[in-house]
This record gives structure tokens, sequence and C-alpha cells, in this order.
């Protein structure tokens, strides 16, 4: 007989990643999880590999709610040393709202004399010849987040077998194929041992963020191509059945025309574009992923059909053959109900973390309310 597991599914989403902390707060109280053990199954992308992976390294919720406070812009990134001397005090300028925080005292960098007197032509000149750079990987340089996440992880912990399975998604840079690093094996492939490396892969939002090399292979940001990983959760389930939960941070089933009227903001510059257009890539990948549930499970109903067809009639010509699907339950999904302010995807001030954690928990109470009312 099998039993139900655990799962739990953590999006990207760049700062954002506080509106998780909430979200666990809720499931800790409800008794869905246990504060420092994690549920069976934590699958993240991006920054949702961050928080499952401290998940994994045993820390409870205060824990982990302590370390988003203490940490800012500059302790997650810093301007590339990609980028050649000349532009980058006009880059610095241009990605002021990126490189600093309140906290440190940050505040727009000063466009430097010479380039006050720089006409239009002049301008796209020195854009021009940026985008001529070579080699060139990334806007922004993340040796500062690697230096922060090492206070966070428990890489011992996260390799035993009293951690939760753990998924990073990442996409690998040469081929566009989703990798899914996870401790323990998976299908045909051997458990990883989890490193700093991982996180760094699951999280490198490609232009903005170098890739990680891990072997022989270059990643990418996993949300890139699954930003909830639902296919590798019901495989590493096996024959269990699986309750899952999915944290978003974007409005997910919303119509169109409600959409529109609750995005309280156009882009007003780069960085704001920039956060829309992953937004709703966001969006879509979780969006194919549950299209792809659904479609299994319909599979799997006509394939019951089927069967009870053969074996009312005799005729065994009508089982469904090959690698037929079970029916996993559809998953719970906890989700703002309007589109986050665009710069809070890179805000790392405590204010924004702060609200972030609030509206967490007050989605997660609501999705929970809502759950418990349809069973």
């Amino acid at each position: 007989m099998s039993s139900t597991r655990k799962a739990l599914v953590l999006s990207g989403g760049g700062a954002r990643g506080a509106y998780h902390i909430g979200v666990l707060e809720a499931l800790v109280e409800h008794g869905w999880m246990e504060d420092g053990k994690g549920p069976d199954i934590i699958a993240g992308t991006s920054i949702g590999a961050i928080n499952a992976a401290a998940l994994a390294s045993g820390l409870t919720i205060a824990q982990i709610k302590a370390h988003w406070m203490d940490m800012h812009t500059e302790d997650v990134h810093r301007l590339s040393n990609d980028l050649p001397g000349y532009i980058q005090p006009l880059m610095r300028f241009l990605l002021h709202s990126v490189l600093t925080s309140e906290a440190h005292n940050g505040s727009s960098a000063p466009l430097p004399d010479d380039e006050h007197q720089m006409g239009v032509s002049g301008f796209l000149n020195r854009i021009g010849e940026f985008f001529r750079t070579r080699p060139f990987r990334s806007l922004l340089d993340t040796t500062p987040w690697r230096y922060t996440l090492e206070t966070w992880m428990n890489f011992e912990r996260i390799n035993s077998d009293s951690a939760p399975a753990l998924l990073l998604a990442a996409t690998e840079l040469q081929s566009g194929a989703l990798r899914v690093f996870c401790n323990r094996s998976l299908g045909e492939q051997p458990a990883d041992a989890i490193a700093m490396d991982h996180l760094m892969a699951s999280s490198s939002i490609p232009i903005v963020y170098p890739w990680t090399e891990i072997g022989a292979g270059k990643y990418w940001d996993g949300a890139v191509i699954a930003n909830t990983p639902l296919e590798p959760v019901i495989e590493l389930a096996g024959n269990d059945d699986v309750d899952i939960l999915v944290v978003m941070m974007t409005p997910w089933n919303a119509d169109p025309a409600i959409m529109r009227a609750k995005t309280r903001h156009m882009p007003e510059d780069l960085v704001q574009a920039l956060t829309l257009t992953l937004d709703w890539a966001l969006l879509a990948s979780y969006r194919v992923a549950f299209e792809m549930l659904e479609h299994r499970n319909k599979l799997a109903e006509a394939a019951a059909k089927l069967e009870w067809a053969a074996q009312a009639t005799g005729e065994t010509d009508l089982r469904m053959t090959g690698d037929i699907p079970r029916r996993i339950s559809p998953p719970t999904v906890i989700a703002p109900e309007e589109v986050m302010p665009l710069e809070w995807i890179i805000d790392y001030e405590g204010s924004t973390h702060q609200s972030l954690f609030a509206m967490g928990r007050a989605d997660a109470e609501r999705a929970l309310a809502d759950r418990s009312a349809r069973r």
C-alpha cells in the first residue's frame, strides 16, 4: 500500500523570495510541515532553490527569516568585472537601483562629468562598444552571494539521509535541456552531492548573472525551462501518493481582463521592463507544467477505463500498453492575487522583506482555507 508524501515546490523570483518565508510560517503553523525538518520532498528554482536548500539544511523558519533580514543588495551581487573600465561608470549610473541599498547608505551613483557632455551619437557608440566587448559573461557578479549563502547552508546535512529529498532545477547552457540536481537518485540519474555551485547554477539568471560551471557542463537559471519542476517531483515520489504545494510569486489563474486591471504600474525603465518580462516567462513556465499534469491525468483516466473495459469484455487488446502514468492530485497553489511591484524582484531591503513575509503568510492562509473547504 502506497503512502502519501508531501512535496513543496518553490518558484523563482529574485528578492521576492522573501514571500516564501511567510508561506513557510503558515505551513508550519497549520501542521503541513515540521519546523527545522521540512516536508519529504523540496524542489526549487532560482531563489526557490536557495530557500529550499536552507530548509534542507535544517534551518528553522525563524533562522531563515533572520538571514533574509540581514541580507542586502550588496550581499547578493555587484557590477561585473567583465565590463570594460570605460563603460563601468555609465552602467553603475544606469543600474544604481540594482547595485545599492538604503541599509548600506547606497544612493544614486552620480553620472561622471564627461558623460554629461556626451551627445546621442557618443552615447550610442559607447553602448555599441559595450555590446562588442569580448569576453563577456554577465552584467553582474554574484561572488558576494556565494559568501552570503555560506553562512546559511549545511551541505553535510543536505547530503545526508536525514535531509528531505532536494531537487534544484537548472538549464544546461549548451543544449537548453533541463538538469535537475538531486540529493537522491532520480530515475537513472545517480544522486548528486549538492554543493554551492548547484545553488548558483539554479540562480544564474542569463546575461544578468554569469553561468555556473559544474564538471563539463555550464548552467543557467532553471526558470528558463522549469520555474516549477513538477515532473521531477512526481518521478521521485515513485508509486507513493504525493501531496504537492506550489508557491508562485505571480498570480497564475486570473482572468486576463482582471490581470490587466490589477497590474498597477507600467515599466518605467530598463530594469522594470526586464522584470515584467521575467514575471510573464515564469508564469508561462508554470502554466505549461500544470497543463502537462492535466494531460497526464487524462491519460491515466483513459487507461483505467480501457482496463475496466478489457476486464469486462475479455478483450485484452483494449488495454493500453507502454508506460502508463498514474493519476496525480492537482497541486495546491499559493500565489498572490495581484502582480507584485516590479522593483521588488531586485529590492533586498528589510521593509520590502517584511511586506513580502506578511503577503506570503496571508496568501498561504487563504489557499489553505480554500483547500480545507474543498476536502
